[in-house]
Formats: C-alpha cells, sequence, structure tokens
C-alpha cells in the first residue's frame, strides 16, 4: 500500500503541476492521505517521498534543460545573500527537501484528519480490561 500511495502522489502531482500551481502537490498529498489512510507515520513517509521524488525528477529535467543557468544564477544570488558558497546541486537538495516536507506534511495532516481516535480508545480499553473480544 505505501508503494502505491507514493505512485498516486508522484503521478497525480505530475499531472496537476502542468496546469496548476506549485502547490497542488499538498493538496494531492492531503487527499491521499484522507482517502487512503492507514497509519500517520507511514503516510507522512509517503507524502514525503512520493513528492520528494517528483520534484526531484522534476527539478533536474528543468535543470538539465535549460542547461543550469537559472539554478546557477539563483545559486549566486543566495550565495551573496548569505555570505557562503551555494552551488546549483546543494539548491537542487534544498528544494528537494522543501518539497518533500510539504508532502508529508499534507500527506499525514490528511491521514489525521480521517483518524477519529477510535485505536486510542481501543488501546485504553484494552489496558484497563473493560474490552471483551466478540466472536
Amino acid at each position: 500500500m505505501f508503494t502505491i500511495k507514493v505512485l498516486i502522489i508522484g503521478i497525480l502531482s505530475f499531472v496537476f503541476t502542468l496546469f496548476l500551481p506549485w502547490y497542488t502537490v499538498a493538496i494531492v498529498a492531503f487527499f491521499t492521505g484522507v482517502f487512503l489512510s492507514n497509519k500517520p507515520g507511514n503516510n507522512f513517509l509517503a507524502g514525503f517521498f512520493g513528492v520528494g521524488l517528483f520534484w526531484l525528477v522534476y527539478t533536474l529535467y528543468l535543470d538539465i534543460f535549460n542547461d543550469q543557468i537559472l539554478s546557477t544564477k539563483i545559486a549566486l544570488l543566495f550565495s551573496q545573500s548569505l555570505g557562503s558558497a551555494i552551488t546549483s546541486p546543494v539548491l537542487i537538495i534544498i528544494t528537494t527537501f522543501l518539497g518533500a516536507i510539504i508532502g508529508g506534511l499534507a500527506c499525514f495532516s490528511g491521514s489525521l484528519i480521517m483518524d477519529d481516535g477510535s485505536k486510542a480508545r481501543l488501546r485504553k480499553a484494552v489496558k484497563n480490561g473493560r474490552y471483551t473480544l466478540k466472536i
């Protein structure tokens, strides 16, 4: 189920990003977390890897397509303003990580909306001995 969620998030993010703004990856990850929810931690990782891999591939595609001109200029701007050496690959890694965090938190939020707390109540009932197994 984990790989299915990662693939769904990656493919839908690609399709929606062709026509809509960049933040639609968070919306895709959120609704994937709502509809394919099983565990919040699992959904965070699915959103993290789904959006992260999509963002990495898409960034590398755009960077290679324009001969690394834009990423080099943006890295130079950040280097001058921060006073440290930031290269084009470091900028791509930072961008990928930020996108992955956005996707992970969106998918995590979607899974928490579907969790009604019944698992916690069940664990508490089992621990206190008030739960009986009905067969």
